[in-house]
């Protein structure tokens, strides 16, 4: 589609305002956390954004079941399918030096709520239930932090 040049720049602006926007969460101007739902489900977890800023972050932790489930938070450079396993083969390994673990939601039983308040500085999260089984079930997920 060719639009006439004088909308330049008014096309540019709309091109570019969808990355702009919903990239990052804005951080509250008060201090205050921002808040990030997740939704744990056999075998998912689901967070409201993929992308927050630095700073302190709240995770509204709710279990959707059908089974009990729990929420471990961890800084690393691995890719969220790629965490080490224990000997098991069935959980990740909680000790592994490649592993910063920051967090955990632990016992949630179904329809249980939590909420988890971290410090976050700029880097990659995954976010998973390590649970028997559920790692591999692919209940994991990414956050990046900017």
């Amino acid at each position: 589609m060719r639009f006439p040049a004088r909308f330049a720049p008014f096309v540019t602006i709309l091109l570019l305002l969808p990355s702009a926007v919903g990239c990052s969460s804005p951080r509250p101007a008060d201090g205050a956390a921002v808040r990030v739902p997740v939704r744990l489900k056999d075998f998912r977890v689901d967070v409201g954004r993929a992308v927050v800023g630095q700073g302190r972050v709240r995770f509204e932790v709710v279990n959707r079941g059908p089974t009990t489930h729990e929420l471990n938070v961890v800084r690393t450079d691995l890719p969220e399918n790629g965490l080490p396993l224990d000997a098991d083969r069935l959980t990740v390994v909680a000790n592994d030096a490649r592993l910063v673990h920051l967090g955990e939601a632990e016992g949630l039983d179904i329809d249980d709520h939590r909420t988890l308040t971290l410090d976050l500085a700029p880097g990659h999260y995954v976010l998973y239930c390590n649970m028997e089984g559920h790692y591999l079930g692919h209940m994991h997920t990414s956050l990046e932090v900017r």
